[in-house]
């Protein structure tokens, strides 16, 4: 009797574990939905004419003319709209038409998950670094990637716990976490921030057009430094192999961590400052994708 009751006691505790944890969440999506994955396709929710996203979460900025876009968000309410190129005219980059990316892109298999630590850094024009995460969602979805963004709002977050904005990487690491259990890991991880420098050290003129400066940097001190350190390089290498002068050298900060301990294949990229606009990160943000692409692939 006595390994009966310890049976039942274990019994009961395995299944309080699994109410209160994401396990119990999935679980019983499953069973009320016949396609499990139509719960994380995003889908364009109507806004009333007198509400200002960006003043309810304080930062983002949307785009009201921004059509539907299959891009993947972390949560179920409407944080950020798509990027769409209806919103700015930007180079192609694709140089050989046989190259040229279409709708009916067929996906590869691969998961790609980006965030913003620092949700609120801006450039000109009230544009946010959630914004080039859109972008940047949109390009790798065009090579077939299965592309997750971060919308959970870190600012709101914060304030609720009695955090700091010193605190944020202490709330990305939560998300990214998360994150991690709901999607089963990630092939590639993006940390995407914005410098802060003049203007003179923000952008660089290829054959006529401005591409915003981009940057990786590695946490010198984190566990999986050297998987972060490889991956930069590799993608650094390939997007100035397209457009020399886009990417800067590497940069490690030794003695910081930016998350890149929690698992292989984080990375943090600092594209652009406050000093460029928008058009010429997204002109950027167009390459880095394809140098994206080529690592992935190769």
């Amino acid at each position: 009797m006595k390994s009966y009751g310890k049976i039942v006691l274990k019994l009961c505790m395995l299944a309080l574990f699994l109410y209160f944890t994401p396990f119990f969440e999935g679980f019983t999506s499953m069973l009320g939905k016949t396609n499990t994955l139509s719960n994380f396709v995003y889908h364009q929710q109507p806004l009333s004419n007198d509400v200002s996203l960006k003043k309810q979460l304080n930062v983002l900025s949307y785009n009201t003319e921004t059509e539907d876009k299959n891009v993947k968000t972390t949560s179920n309410e409407l944080m950020i709209v798509p990027y769409t190129n209806q919103e700015v005219k930007v180079e192609e980059v694709v140089e050989n038409k046989s190259e040229e990316k279409t709708n009916t892109t067929k996906k590869n298999g691969k998961k790609i998950y980006i965030y913003n630590t620092h949700q609120s850094e801006e450039y000109q024009g009230d544009k946010t670094v959630m914004d080039a995460a859109a972008v940047l969602a949109e390009q790798l979805i065009s090579y077939g990637y299965e592309v997750i963004i971060e919308t959970n709002d870190f600012t709101k977050y914060c304030n609720e716990q009695g955090l700091t904005y010193n605190d944020l990487y202490m709330v990305s690491n939560k998300f990214l976490n998360d994150a991690l259990v709901k999607y089963g890991g990630f092939d590639l991880i993006i940390d995407l921030h914005r410098d802060s420098v003049p203007r003179e050290y923000t952008y660089v003129t290829i054959d006529g057009v401005s591409y915003a400066k981009t940057m990786m940097v590695i946490g010198g001190a984190a566990k999986y430094a050297q998987s972060s350190t490889q991956i930069s390089k590799t993608i650094t290498d390939n997007v100035n192999q397209i457009k020399n002068g886009i990417m800067k050298s590497v940069f490690t900060r030794e003695g910081a961590y930016y998350n890149q301990y929690v698992c292989e294949g984080i990375v943090l990229m600092e594209c652009g400052s406050e000093n460029n606009t928008f058009e010429e990160v997204t002109n950027s943000i167009q390459v880095v994708a394809k140098g994206i692409h080529k690592m992935m692939e190769g």
